[in-house]
């Protein structure tokens, strides 16, 4: 009887234990900063960033993807998730000036479109080309 109680209050105990390091397990780990991004001065020069890793990351990928390779995808993701996070901020005020446009149009306020019209096209020029 002992026997089973204290084979019983093991299991349960090994079940909670093992149960929490599955939890553990399964949680995203904290992001360690090793590289720095490219940095970046404008949109243009984001978009050149991106560009450029993009390429870098399509040739890895085109090829047997060692070890290595993926060292190098991991540094170059980097530069990935600030550029789109800074293209994210822009595309968010562009659509915020167009919203501005929009209502500037509802109320006939030629000046007003025209000066949201030109200030959207200005930006949005910058990240997709004409």
């Amino acid at each position: 009887m002992i026997k089973q109680t204290l084979a019983s209050i093991t299991l349960g105990a090994l079940t909670v234990v093992s149960s929490a390091a599955l939890a553990n397990d399964a949680a995203p780990a904290n992001r360690v900063s090793h590289y720095q991004a490219q940095q970046a001065e404008s949109i243009a020069q984001t978009m050149a960033n991106l560009r450029e890793a993009n390429a870098k990351l399509r040739a890895l990928l085109a090829g047997e993807v060692g070890e290595y390779d993926i060292h190098d995808i991991h540094s170059l993701s980097y530069t990935l998730e600030d550029s789109l996070a800074r293209i994210a901020e822009e595309v968010k005020q562009l659509h915020n000036t167009v919203a501005d446009m929009h209502f500037a149009s509802e109320g006939l306020k030629r000046d007003a479109v025209i000066d949201f019209g030109t200030a959207y096209l200005e930006g949005i020029d910058k990240i997709v080309s004409p």
